[in-house]
């Protein structure tokens, strides 16, 4: 029975952090993360953001605070005592480890319970929020108040408390979830139209899921069940054995170098004995976390494919913080992923070219290639296949499908990306079907195809009808721009397009392998796609 109990009220703990404002010009007090436990102890933590308390003889190093205990009618019960911790970037933490509950008497109708403690630099108390306990004897059930920013737990068996997480994202729309194993299952009748399900394992990797990719009533009909008996699993699993192996060979095989195990993130939906993949999210870029072994300025994530045992570019940005890296990744559909070094290729007629870096830059993503012989070819002109390749990649997307342009045959080196370039808005074709894959294509349809790539990857980018004259004002040549004039002001605007002059866009010229290059690095950063 005990273990039982203990299972269950497992599920039910929730965090709870509730913003108290003080005076102005006074230093910022809250509590932290704050657990009641089924054992009636409480644990968690309460912090100021500056020495204001310590200069008023409260709250410094040699200090314990007292914690008012109260039941849910606003009775105080008791007090709890935290103790100084430790003093992080201005704030002064004091902790409350595993304080006892089972001296004050407390009944399942007490609950939900709230803490504060006394500030006495402006007279008030700041205040916890309701805190959720499970009695499972006397009566009263189970209480599950509304969490803010919820941690919620995961049993080993991958399974979560349907009634605690539908409560937490019912109060906040974002809740945690720390695996002890490689996947979780979440019951679908829990799961809310939006909000935030973050995943994350002990290493620090994390997954987080974006309800609003989810057409849960469309899953259910596919395994053929209720949404009540619908399950959402989502697996974050790092490749062990052959095929960890396989992925640093590639690795190997391209001159690269490992920063990161190889993860294979899934979500699939079950019901019914009968299992259906969710891998399409649309538009809808999908965040997930993977730690570094090492810094890297070159540091790349990729999508590994087993099938072909190469790597594409994934959008990816790093960031350092107690001197770990870590890598976040971004893309609308799941698979294998890991974070590489890949040295810059050396173009032999890059050498002082303007866009140099630019190219040098994109090379190391695995966005852009050569042309053979260690030659880029900057000033030549570059076509609309190869423009709506380049796209792609720098997207993330995998190119697949078949064209329903005219002159876009099966077979040919870039006809699944122009049919992947086409579903996602960003190329189109001529009023007569046909889409010119092999002719050069103009800055102004380079600009036009960039800002909707930007709008794909969720930036706005409609001006108004004032911000397209101003974007364009120094232009002497915008008004040859017919078609494409919203686009490319939004382009200049973004600071994608800076004009081949100080005056002249020169939308109808042929774009060139160099400008192609840097247009692409300038949409990447302008979207938060590198940095």
């Amino acid at each position: 029975m005990k273990n039982v109990f203990m299972r269950k009220t497992a599920a039910l703990l929730a965090t709870v952090m509730v913003l108290s404002m003080l005076m102005p010009m006074m230093a910022f007090a809250d509590f932290g993360t704050i657990t009641n436990k089924s054992n009636q102890t409480v644990t968690g933590s309460i912090y100021v953001t500056s020495g204001v308390y310590a200069e008023d003889g409260f709250l410094n190093d040699d200090d314990t605070v007292t914690i008012n205990v109260y039941k849910s009618d606003g009775t105080a019960v008791g007090a709890v005592y935290a103790t100084y911790a430790s003093m992080s970037n201005g704030s002064y933490y004091y902790d409350f480890n595993n304080a006892s509950l089972s001296g004050f008497n407390l009944s399942s109708s007490d609950y939900p319970l709230s803490l504060s403690y006394y500030n006495p630099v402006d007279s008030t108390y700041v205040t916890s929020g309701a805190i959720a306990y499970q009695n499972t004897s006397g009566g009263g059930g189970i209480y599950i108040p509304p969490a803010t920013g919820s941690d919620i737990s995961v049993s080993s068996n991958g399974s979560v408390d349907a009634n605690a997480l539908a409560n937490a994202l019912e109060a906040d729309g974002n809740v945690m979830l720390s695996l002890t194993g490689d996947f979780v299952l979440l019951p679908a009748s829990a799961l809310t139209e939006d909000g935030i399900v973050t995943i994350e394992k002990a290493d620090g990797t994390s997954y987080e899921l974006p309800l609003s990719v989810l057409d849960l009533e469309a899953l259910a009909d596919s395994v053929g069940v209720e949404l009540d008996d619908l399950t959402i699993r989502v697996d974050i699993e790092t490749l062990t054995g052959d095929d960890a192996t396989a992925v640093v060979n590639a690795v190997n095989l391209i001159g690269g170098k490992s920063l990161s195990d190889a993860i294979e993130f899934k979500v699939t939906a079950t019901g019914n004995g009968k299992t259906v993949e969710v891998n399409n999210f649309g538009n809808t870029y999908v965040n997930r976390m993977i730690p570094l072994t090492e810094e890297s300025d070159t540091a790349v994530g990729v999508l590994y494919d087993p099938a072909t045992g190469e790597f594409s570019f994934v959008p990816s940005t790093f960031s350092t913080e107690n001197g770990k890296t870590v890598a976040t990744l971004k893309r609308n559909g799941n698979s294998i992923y890991t974070v590489i070094e890949v040295d810059a290729k050396s173009f032999e007629d890059l050498a002082g070219h303007w866009a140099q870096s630019e190219v040098e830059t994109l090379s190391s993503k695995l966005i852009v290639e050569g042309t053979g012989a260690d030659m880029y070819e900057p000033e030549r002109n570059i076509t609309r296949a190869e423009f709506a390749t380049m796209i792609v990649r720098s997207l993330g997307l995998t190119a697949e499908g078949t064209s329903e342009f005219s002159d876009v045959p099966s077979g040919e080196w870039y006809t699944a990306a122009v049919a992947t370039a086409a579903d996602a808005g960003i190329v189109k074709g001529y009023e007569d079907g046909s889409f010119h894959p092999n002719a050069m294509i103009s800055r102004k349809e380079l600009a036009a195809m960039v800002v909707r790539a930007m709008a794909f990857a969720g930036e706005e980018t409609t001006l108004t009808a004032a911000e397209v004259d101003a974007a364009l004002a120094s232009f002497i040549d915008a008004g040859t721009l017919d078609w494409a004039k919203d686009e490319v002001a939004a382009a200049v605007s973004a600071g994608i397009v800076k004009g081949q002059t100080s005056t002249l866009v020169a939308g109808d010229f042929n774009a060139t392998r160099a400008e192609a290059a840097t247009m692409i690095l300038r949409f990447l950063t302008k979207v938060d796609f590198i940095n």
